[in-house]
């Protein structure tokens, strides 16, 4: 039998949708205006998906803006919605990393390229923060055909940081980097396969879309998103095509892997040794006096000067010294979870 919906609960999603709608446009109508993107609405079993184009890229947000965490010029992870008085989009996916040299065709080659120092912009990568400042809200093309797409950031940052080119394994994608991980890291970065581990500073490779995108975090994964410095991500149009370097709440759902360059590796701390106490502790069951004294001195000595040793520790419980309860008694000295003191010098 077939069911009709009541005319006023169709009212009233077709008003939710429209309202929704309507809200989707007001949030993008901004990037519109100011980069000239293409932007499809998509409404299916009454959900709206929000679709950003511009020239090959596609850029799906997030249903939820989230907020982002960055690390500040310290190093201190910091959480803000903004960046440089631009609001960070939550991106669920990004297909856009289209890449082919201009003058030699290179995106079917591999190797190292004596003329990308007239075509390649260096810039600072003595960390991550310095090469976001450097590059933020630029449009780098760095000798891509397509203009300022995502391969064309990561190509500057291999060229300023390794002095090589990065490849896309004959791909012309950025997905494809990873496709010779060996080949992209040399002795310069580590690979890493999935999402566990990301830090600031690792350069994501995603499989999102047609081209998949290539992006450098600028701090550990938040629940399931990572601040990412990109381009062709939605920034500001460029005049030869993709967009300016900016940042976006990137989902890692689809990231295949990432280089994280040796420079960046953050060493593991030192950890602080646990050195007993040796004026005040708590005994633990079973423990010696002799374990006692190693411990706090490096060395068992037996006879009389255990016994001396022994004098100076004083039972909480009793408020006498682990000696007088060898001698007197039941023959003890130390009794778990008691707290005894060292009274010598």
């Amino acid at each position: 039998m077939t069911k009709i919906m009541p005319k006023s609960k169709a009212k009233r999603i077709n008003k939710r949708l429209i309202a929704e709608g309507i809200t989707a446009i007001l949030l993008l109508i901004a990037l519109v205006v100011c980069s000239g993107v293409a932007i499809k609405i998509n409404i299916e079993n009454g959900r709206i998906t929000t679709t950003i184009e511009r020239s090959t890229s596609s850029i799906v947000i997030s249903d939820e803006q989230l907020p982002t965490y960055i690390t500040d010029d310290k190093g201190e992870i910091i959480e803000t919605t903004t960046y440089n008085g631009m609001e960070i989009q939550t991106v669920d996916e990004v297909d856009g990393g289209q890449f082919e040299d201009v003058d030699t065709g290179v995106s079917t080659n591999e190797g190292e390229y004596d003329d990308l120092g007239a075509v390649i912009e260096t810039f600072d990568t003595s960390s991550p923060e310095a090469f976001r400042d450097d590059t933020y809200n630029k449009c780098i093309i760095a000798g891509n055909k397509y203009g300022a797409q995502c391969v064309s950031l990561a190509r500057s940052f291999w060229w300023s940081y390794a002095n090589r080119d990065v490849s896309t394994c004959g791909t012309g994608m950025a997905k494809g980097m990873m496709n010779c991980a060996d080949q992209n890291a040399g002795d310069d970065f580590l690979v890493f396969w999935g999402s566990n581990g990301i830090q600031d500073g690792d350069w994501l490779v995603s499989d999102g879309g047609k081209y998949g995108h290539v992006c450098m975090a600028l701090a550990p994964v938040v629940n399931g998103y990572v601040a990412c410095l990109g381009e062709n991500q939605g920034g500001r149009s460029c005049e030869q095509g993709g967009s300016a370097t900016n940042i976006i709440n990137f989902n890692v759902k689809n990231v295949i892997g990432y280089y994280r360059p040796k420079a960046y590796i953050k060493p593991n701390p030192t950890p602080t040794p646990v050195v007993p106490s040796c004026n005040t502790r708590k005994v633990i069951a079973g423990e010696t006096l002799g374990a006692i004294m190693k411990e706090c001195l490096g060395e068992v000595k037996y006879g009389e000067t255990m016994d001396e040793y022994a004098k100076n520790w004083f039972s909480n419980n009793t408020g006498k010294s682990v000696y007088y309860g060898w001698t007197h008694g039941s023959g003890y000295g130390l009794y778990a979870d008691d707290l005894i003191e060292y009274r010598g010098n």
